[in-house]
């Protein structure tokens, strides 16, 4: 026996010991089939995975055959059979199956040698006519089912056991948990693939109070009632489109609801988990017109008789309705079988407050009366222009100080600024969930509906504004006459002293003229000298004492007190 079983093909090469070889437009060896030996299930199937990411398996599956064998000197083996030909082809199979500790092979029949390396770049041959030989087991030649593998310095047989279909493996793959974003999925919906379509499976009895819930949000909706196998009544499948973070939230947090990712025109994956194989390059393992959807959490795949017929969601909503009145009791005007006679009442949801960690910018403070004390002494403490914006309210429970709201006015200003409430350390801080209303903060209304919606549900007229005080307190309607301005209602008034005598009739001395034999005081305009200061302070012109020792100029006389 040779020492080796290949020998490396020569450049140009075109005569081979191995029949079926042939070299290709680059010169390489290549045989009509390729031959992918894997030591486990699992390594298959992260092939098939990987090799669903960068290509379609559509290319791959309408020749690929898997079995199951076992080798002659012991141990299993699972081999993957597909057309070959291509060079470019077999060197992305061999590098996909390296990374999962896979072998490549190719050839023809049942005779398959290794495929190219770095030590060969043009392939491999048999060493000689004698060196692929049986196993020791048989003297005769390979049978049909068996394939003989032959590598540098082994060969090795593989007797096939069983086979198994493609399209029925990747289907019953089960699935793989992965987790959500960091942030939630109310923060990245579009990381789990479910910003532009969502499918929400509703289990039997659920669908009602979901419909509900999902109509008073005004979600773009359309559904139909499919029947699962092994479950007596239908389930409800929803379509959504653009749904929002937080409500896909709510919904995956509702037991009974799961939310499929659409991964494929025909296929869907529940949320939270990831099929191993990528279906979207794998349409041909969704034989059919059917609808799959891969469940995770019970572990099953349901598969739907054709592409569901959505109807819209408007239509699925119960709502009681009224019959008009009889024709004795009827409006004047109103014909048999006209629509105005026909009343709706409307699904209504209770607008309530809960906690909630998202930051908001303050707009007001709630100070008890027990800190009135404090408010007014850091009242010194505000900025001109935020005290001139701010706007008091009394109230049972307190002060309310509203530095800025968006409905205008006076302290709309203060918006997008720091007002006062952000400077009073004091109290509640109070922000605003929609256009003149009002909640503490770390609360928000619930559901989230839109704001003009919010004052319309509230009965809000243009300047009026809402309080909410807590979750079990009824809100409060603040009127534009409720809110004074801070300035004014925190700073109390000066009253000014009132002269008894009128400024005409003070006299120097203070006395008035004529009272106590005094004159009156009067202007006189004189010439001043060079010196004009000095003999500032005499009096009736009577002379002063002369200083000793300095001399005047004539004419003058020396101040008093010098």
């Amino acid at each position: 026996m040779a020492s080796t079983l290949l020998e490396p093909i020569a450049a140009g090469q075109t005569r081979f010991h191995m029949q079926g070889l042939a070299p290709d437009g680059r010169g390489i060896a290549v045989g009509r089939e390729t031959l992918l030996v894997f030591p486990s299930l699992d390594r298959l199937v992260a092939f098939l995975g990987a090799y669903s990411e960068e290509c379609s398996l559509d290319d791959l599956i309408p020749s690929l055959t898997l079995e199951r064998a076992r080798r002659d000197g012991g141990g299993q083996a699972l081999l993957l059979r597909c057309a070959g030909g291509d060079s470019y082809a077999l060197d992305r199979l061999g590098r996909m199956s390296t990374a999962v500790h896979g072998q490549l092979f190719t050839g023809s029949g049942t005779v398959f040698v290794r495929y190219r390396d770095r030590l060969a770049p043009f392939g491999y041959d048999l060493a000689g006519p004698g060196a692929a030989r049986p196993g020791p087991r048989s003297a005769e030649a390979v049978a049909a089912d068996d394939v003989l593998v032959v590598d540098h310095d082994y060969q090795a047989r593989y007797r096939t056991t069983d086979r198994l279909d493609p399209v029925e493996l990747i289907q019953r793959l089960q699935l793989r948990p992965v987790p959500l974003p960091p942030g939630g999925l109310a923060e990245a919906p579009d990381l789990c693939g479910l910003h532009e379509l969502a499918l929400v499976l509703v289990a039997p009895g659920l669908g009602d109070r979901v419909l509900a819930y999902l109509w008073g949000n005004q979600v773009a909706m359309a559904g139909v009632r499919v029947a699962l196998a092994g479950e007596r009544r239908a389930s409800l499948l929803l379509r959504l489109r653009q749904p929002s973070g937080a409500l896909l939230a709510v919904l995956h947090g509702i037991p009974g609801v799961e939310l499929m990712v659409p991964v494929s025109p025909r296929a869907a994956v529940e949320l939270g988990y990831r099929h191993p194989i990528h279906l979207a390059s794998a349409s041909s393992c969704l034989p059919g017109d059917e609808m799959y959807l891969f469940r995770g959490r019970v572990g099953r795949v349901e598969r739907l008789e054709g592409a569901p017929q959505f109807i819209d969601g408007n239509y699925l909503v119960q709502s009681p309705i009224r019959v008009r009145a009889p024709a004795s009791d009827a409006r004047p005007g109103s014909a048999p079988g006209d629509a105005r006679g026909v009343a709706s009442t409307p699904l209504q949801v209770a607008l309530r407050l809960r906690p909630s960690a998202g930051a908001r910018e303050p707009r007001g403070a709630l100070v008890g009366w027990e800190q009135a004390a404090l408010l007014r002494k850091l009242v010194y403490l505000i900025p001109p222009t935020a005290l001139a914006a701010a706007r008091l309210a009394v109230l049972p429970q307190g002060l309310l100080v509203l530095t800025g709201s968006s409905l205008g006015g006076a302290g709309a200003g203060l918006a997008a600024g720091v007002g006062a409430a952000a400077l009073i350390p004091l109290g509640t801080r109070i922000v605003e969930v929609a256009p003149g209303v009002l909640v503490p903060d770390g609360f928000e209304l619930w559901p989230h509906v839109r704001p003009q919606l919010v004052r319309e549900l509230l009965g809000l007229e243009a300047a009026d504004h809402a309080l909410f005080l807590g979750p079990d307190v009824d809100p409060l309607r603040l009127r534009p006459e409720h809110l004074i301005p801070l300035d004014a209602a925190m700073i109390s008034r000066l009253d000014l002293a009132v002269s008894e005598a009128p400024p005409s009739e003070l006299v120097r001395g203070g006395s008035p003229a004529g009272a106590d034999g005094g004159t009156a005081a009067a202007i006189v305009n004189q010439h001043l000298g060079r010196f004009a200061l000095w003999g500032f302070g005499r009096v009736d012109n009577s002379p002063l004492p002369v200083l000793a020792g300095r001399e005047l100029p004539a004419g003058s006389t020396p101040s008093q007190g010098e």
